[in-house]
């Protein structure tokens, strides 16, 4: 049990949260909502494809093209630091093109 607030766990990032920090990484040409209550992350690109950012249902974090609906698990778990999982949205669009 932790006894000070410093030990308490860390509070999961949102699925919008790691779409909104690809962002940056993504640059001028991209956007992104939040789903219902940050639930998923919408990137969309300059030509205005679509892409959600979401958990399945075992617990990790995907990307998917709404329009072609491929789809690809991110390389990296879905418990690494926000910048990780950033980068790693970031690698795998251009494999869903």
């Amino acid at each position: 049990m932790p006894t000070s607030f410093l030990q308490q766990p860390e509070e999961p990032v949102s699925p919008f949260e790691v779409a909104r920090a690809a962002l940056v990484l993504l640059g001028d040409q991209w956007g992104v909502l939040p789903g219902p209550m940050g639930t998923t992350g919408h990137l969309h690109n300059g030509d205005g494809t679509p892409f959600t950012v979401g958990v399945c249902e075992a617990g990790h974090l995907y990307v998917r093209n709404d329009s072609q609906g491929d789809a690809a698990h991110l390389p990296v778990p879905p418990t690494a630091d926000l910048a990780a999982l950033a980068h790693a949205v970031a690698r795998i669009l251009p494999e869903l093109f």
